[in-house]
């Protein structure tokens, strides 16, 4: 138990600081508790402290052909795309995708336009070439993640769940975990990112990992690196276009395109992900 270790260590430290007639003893026993908390501490890492959803399941991840609207709502929306073709359906989502974002760069976002337009160009491209899979972020949204409020919330919840458990369980970190507390996948808004909100808007599944950790024995703290992984499906539903808010209704074209060739020309869902890493401090 790496809390025993660590109690353990500190005893031998104040012994061997007493530099009494023990003191050699103690220099052993002090070098001992520090290899077996390294060697504990490499053999649990990485380590997960939360895995919340599940991504590539839910009802906008289903592919199909010739698949009847349930809405008349829906069903006189798409009527014209009878007569669309598959390229010029993927070319009006990209441009409503693009135009949505430039719209957007106009009231402020945490990511450059030119870069945020790629990415759309890289979505539409992903969802049109009938792969599925997972698309992997190559970082720039992952870091737009990481800087809006969405994301600078779930960290500071991370931490301070992550430090009130290494107290509870006196620094032992293979018995913490974020599970219970409050922690939930990202869902972003229009006024913190107008790019995540219209490529990603709300995420299905969030895994947070520890993947190092020191101690530092003399003032019983930590330092720790934590790990985020974001997953996002890259599909659409009819709830989508009929429950759409009215700021999202400037984008119904696009998400009636989309509709379309996924669930009446076959095109393939996919999942993107996003990956960032924060440092964090603490007592045990």
């Amino acid at each position: 138990m790496i809390t025993f270790d660590l109690v353990e260590a500190k005893r031998n430290l104040h012994c061997l600081r007493s530099n009494g007639p023990n003191a050699k003893r103690c220099q052993k026993d002090f070098a001992t508790r520090v290899e077996s908390i390294a060697r504990k501490t490499q053999q649990h890492l990485p380590f997960t402290l939360l895995h919340k959803g599940q991504s590539s399941a839910g009802p906008d991840f289903v592919s199909s052909s010739n698949a009847k609207p349930s809405s008349t709502t829906v069903e006189k929306l798409i009527y014209p795309t009878k007569f669309m073709s598959n390229s010029y359906l993927a070319w009006d989502l990209k441009f409503t995708l693009t135009t949505g974002i430039q719209v957007g760069a106009f009231t402020g976002d945490i990511i450059n336009r030119s870069e945020a337009k790629e990415y759309a160009r890289q979505f539409v491209e992903k969802f049109m070439s009938q792969e599925g899979g997972f698309w992997i972020d190559d970082g720039g949204l992952s870091d737009a993640i990481k800087k809006s409020s969405e994301g600078k919330k779930l960290i500071r919840d991370i931490i301070s769940t992550f430090k009130e458990n290494m107290i509870l369980h006196k620094g032992d970190f293979t018995k913490c975990s974020l599970e219970g507390a409050q922690i939930t996948s990202p869902s972003f808004s229009w006024s913190s990112s107008p790019t995540l909100k219209i490529l990603v808007g709300g995420t299905q599944e969030l895994h947070v990992e520890l993947t190092y950790i020191t101690y530092d024995i003399t003032k019983n703290t930590w330092k720790a690196r934590i790990d985020v992984e974001i997953k996002d499906d890259f599909g659409v539903t009819e709830s989508d276009i009929t429950d759409a808010s009215p700021s999202a209704m400037m984008g119904v074209g696009g998400l009636m395109d989309m509709w379309v060739l996924q669930r009446q020309r076959g095109q393939k869902p996919f999942t993107s992900v996003f990956n960032f890493s924060f440092l964090c401090n603490g007592d045990y």
